[in-house]
């Protein structure tokens, strides 16, 4: 060894291999520190979205929540754990709720809800008692509960065809009361609030609006024809007279208010549209969850009106009621391609075709022939009992809530 020399150059050689050595180490400690800085940062987010997730739970089913609610609207999921604070922010939305809740790291969610159910009496088919006997002909099936007139229900045909559907289980049917169940006042205000609209800037044509229902409420006055705009969110759509809307509309989650209204065939989208007057909608119509049409019951000429395959993911309702004319004429009419899944409540004369999956409401059923009219009556139509729907905010006090759709 006292022979043996080192040359001086290695000790740089030995430095870089050191120095390289010390970068891989701090290499991997600094991919294995951000891995957990990610995996944190994951499980936080996880953790919020949990805590979004049972704060709508807990606002669907709780019916004294908006009473422990501390001044800044906010409340404490669970006891001990800061971050589960939660806030809601609930507005009413149409015959709708839009509810937003936010946590502590700013991350926040708005839902569309509605009721679990159409009101007291939780059935698919309710007709008041009007001293007649209701008659069913051709392919027609009730499946659920039905409160009917004591004189009960008769199987007979319509002209040469006879009835080709299913009977109605006797278990499932009760005696309906004289009087036809109404709305409740706060839901009437509602919608008069909306028909008081006034002063609002005109909508330029082919208007792009995106507007979250965290933003505030925007209102447009349109004319009489629409086309061309896209628009979503928090936005309210007026005329004071008639309002036809063409099929290349793009319009979600949006209050439409009007006289009348006319929905051209093909359209697709989702809005609620409140008329004094009537509603049209065309061939081929389909309106999605969050959707509803109503018209008001200060003209007893006023009407809903289907084309042909359409759809309507929401609400039905025929307001108001006047005593039957000599002449009646359907307040009501649903054709026998179309499909309605929620409630249809006509305080008038509905003539239904086709299937209703939810609940229908009629003071009156008929069906209008060429040859004259029948009247207590059900027509090749289905009714479905289904616990998939979501209601509007219109019958009873009944306070669980669903949940229509994720809109923020």
């Amino acid at each position: 060894m006292k022979n043996c020399t080192i040359p001086a150059s290695v000790l740089a050689t030995v430095l870089v291999v050191c120095m390289l050595m010390l970068l891989v180490v701090l290499s991997v400690m600094s991919l294995w520190n951000i891995e957990l800085t990610l995996g944190y940062q994951s499980e936080q987010r996880e953790r919020y979205r949990a805590h979004i997730e049972s704060a709508f739970v807990l606002y669907a089913l709780d019916s004294t929540l908006t009473e422990r609610l501390r001044e800044d609207r906010t409340y404490l999921l669970y006891e001990g754990d800061s971050s589960s604070r939660v806030q809601y922010t609930p507005e009413e939305w149409g015959l709708y709720e839009a509810v937003t809740v936010k946590v502590r790291n700013g991350t926040r969610g708005t839902r569309i809800f509605g009721k679990r159910r159409e009101g007291e009496y939780g059935t698919t088919l309710f007709l008041p008692e009007d001293g007649r006997t209701l008659s069913l002909a051709g392919k027609t099936y009730v499946k659920g509960g039905a409160w009917i007139p004591r004189n009960g229900i008769t199987y007979t045909q319509v002209r040469s065809v006879f009835f080709g559907g299913e009977k109605v289980d006797v278990r499932n049917i009760k005696q309906s009361p004289e009087e036809f169940p109404l709305p409740e006042k706060e839901y009437v205000d509602r919608i008069q609030k909306l028909f008081s609209l006034d002063g609002y800037p005109l909508l330029a044509g082919n208007e792009y609006l995106h507007r979250s229902f965290t933003d505030s409420l925007l209102c447009f006055e349109t004319g009489e024809y629409l086309s061309g705009v896209d628009m979503r969110g928090r936005v309210i759509l007026y005329t004071p007279g008639e309002l036809f809307l063409e099929r290349d509309n793009r319009l979600e989650n949006v209050i439409v208010v009007a006289r009348k209204v006319e929905i051209a065939a093909g359209f697709q989208g989702s809005l609620q549209v409140f008329a004094r007057d009537s509603i049209l909608l065309e061939d081929e119509v389909r309106l999605s969850p969050g959707s509803g049409l109503w018209v008001s019951g200060e003209n007893d000429r006023r009407l809903i009106r289907f084309g042909k395959c359409c759809e309507v993911n929401g609400y039905i309702i025929v307001s108001g009621h006047d005593e039957e004319s000599e002449v009646p004429s359907a307040n009501y009419f649903q054709s026998k391609s179309s499909r309605v899944r929620g409630l249809v409540y006509v305080d008038g004369i509905a003539e239904v075709h086709g299937i209703v999956s939810g609940s229908l409401y009629a003071r009156s059923c008929y069906y209008f022939a060429p040859e004259g009219f029948y009247s207590g009556i059900l027509y090749d139509v289905a009714l479905l009992e289904t616990s998939l729907v979501s209601y509007p905010f219109w019958m009873g006090k009944n306070y669980e809530r669903k949940e229509v759709k994720w809109v923020d």
